[in-house]
């Protein structure tokens, strides 16, 4: 159950998105050698990668799905029930809160607005894995210095290379950090209780925003440098 959120009946859940697609994805490789003599070149390699859908770190794909914290349909499991998102967060006919109602709402209201598929599905429920982490640049440097020398007859070759990954987040710290939804973003409501007349109550748990910074490694610069003897 947990791992399939369903809108309404778990035993006829409806046609969604597949928690790893990733609708677009460019990528693109260049080189150029720089020849010195005919012992000495340099090699320039680049890597660049645009896409839509970071994928988050450990578990998890490009697309998540907003859930509420509690059973709501009554099906015994507390995390895959998506949410319906209102039309107007003050409207108690829309959802009811737990307390400090008006304070709640207005939270809650912001919360919607802030995020492109909430304020676009008002009035609905949302899609299984309908999010999709924001877009994403990946560029890749690599530098290699050929360096020969001969050896009786024959030539030799020394080859030194620097490869960073990630160079524009090692030109600006700011550059190249990716972003995910936060966990608390993506299950915004929990349950408190159901009212006496049998309609669940919430207290509004999310943050003020749906993304945050990716703290992996792949939104950090790295470096490795490398060496390699080429002989006949």
């Amino acid at each position: 159950y947990a791992e399939n959120p369903i809108q309404g009946d778990p035993n006829d859940p409806n046609l969604g998105f597949s928690e790893f697609g990733q609708r677009h994805r460019i990528v693109g490789a260049a080189t150029y050698t720089k020849d010195w003599s005919d012992r000495s070149a340099t090699h320039f390699g680049l890597f660049v990668e645009i896409a839509e859908g970071n994928t988050f770190l450990g578990s998890g794909g490009n697309r998540y799905s907003y859930t509420y914290a509690g059973d709501v349909n009554g099906d015994g499991s507390f995390l895959n029930d998506l949410i319906y998102i209102p039309k107007d967060a003050h409207d108690t006919s829309e959802i009811l809160f737990a307390s400090s109602v008006s304070a709640q709402a207005d939270a809650f209201e912001k919360f919607i607005e802030q995020d492109d598929y909430l304020s676009s599905h008002r009035g609905e429920i949302a899609e299984r894995f309908g999010g999709v982490n924001p877009w994403y640049s990946n560029i890749d440097l690599r530098v290699m210095q050929d360096i020969g020398f001969r050896r009786g007859d024959k030539i030799h070759r020394l080859q030194i290379s620097l490869d960073i990954q990630n160079v524009a987040n090692f030109i600006n710290s700011d550059w190249g950090v990716r972003k995910v939804a936060n966990p608390a973003a993506t299950s915004p409501l929990t349950l408190s209780h159901f009212n006496a007349s049998g309609e669940p109550v919430f207290n509004f748990t999310g943050p003020s925003e749906t993304f945050v910074d990716d703290v992996s490694l792949f939104s950090r610069w790295q470096a490795q440098i490398g060496i390699r003897y080429l002989f006949d």
